[in-house]
């Protein structure tokens, strides 16, 4: 009888332990780190104000806003980041520039797999007028006689007020941190805006629980 008792409570325990190691599973896929390369491609979110009547946000005088992005970034393990974005951006009146910058900033990592991000400052800015004809070689659209490949518009001397400082919000989608999901979360100055929302993937391994199994034993 007591050997059937032992045996009894071992099983129960041997189940809780089970429960619990089940129930922690998703929260430790949760965790993880952002360090190395990643690639990112942001869309737009408009905000609720573009749409209220009398234009209580002042579209009509709503500055240029970047509507597409693609880029990538290095995140060095310490909180730091450093990237470089490709941006298409257009005004109330469809002027369209293609816009691209350096930048640099700060992340923080929470225990759970969400965290903040920031872009902190903007160097070597360079603005191209993407409404011109097509009269050069591609990528990038040029002026009559071929020149110039890009930078074919003078940006404002207040490189701020096309790209500037930037906050974010982001969580795992996969675990250790390889996929990003990112939300902007700034709105200085209020107003009608458009809020970037999208993906960054890392390029190579970035932290724990990034290998996966592939069906192949040898890679």
């Amino acid at each position: 009888m007591r050997q059937f008792f032992v045996q009894q409570t071992m099983r129960s325990i041997c189940g809780a332990a089970l429960v619990l190691g089940l129930a922690a599973a998703p929260l430790a896929a949760k965790s993880g780190s952002i360090k190395g390369h990643y690639a990112f491609r942001m869309t737009p979110a408009k905000s609720f104000s573009a749409n209220a009547p009398a234009d209580p946000a002042g579209i009509g005088s709503s500055p240029r806003q970047d509507v597409l992005r693609v880029g990538v970034f290095t995140a060095d393990e310490k909180g730091n980041l450093n990237g470089h974005t490709i941006a298409t951006t257009d005004t109330i009146k469809g002027e369209t520039w293609m816009v691209t910058f350096d930048w640099s900033g700060k992340y923080s990592l929470n225990g759970d797999g969400t965290g903040f991000l920031s872009v902190d400052t903007v160097s070597n800015v360079v603005c191209t007028d993407m409404t011109v004809a097509h009269t050069g070689p591609t990528p990038h659209p040029v002026t009559a006689g071929g020149t110039p490949l890009a930078a074919n518009v003078t940006c404002p001397s207040d490189k701020a007020a096309i790209e500037g400082h930037e906050d974010y919000a982001f969580v795992f989608s996969t675990p250790g941190g390889k996929q990003l999901q990112l939300i902007e979360t700034d709105n200085d100055g209020g107003g009608a805006k458009i809020f970037m929302t999208g993906t960054a993937t890392a390029a190579e391994d970035s932290g724990n629980g990034d290998n996966q199994d592939h069906g192949n034993k040898n890679h």
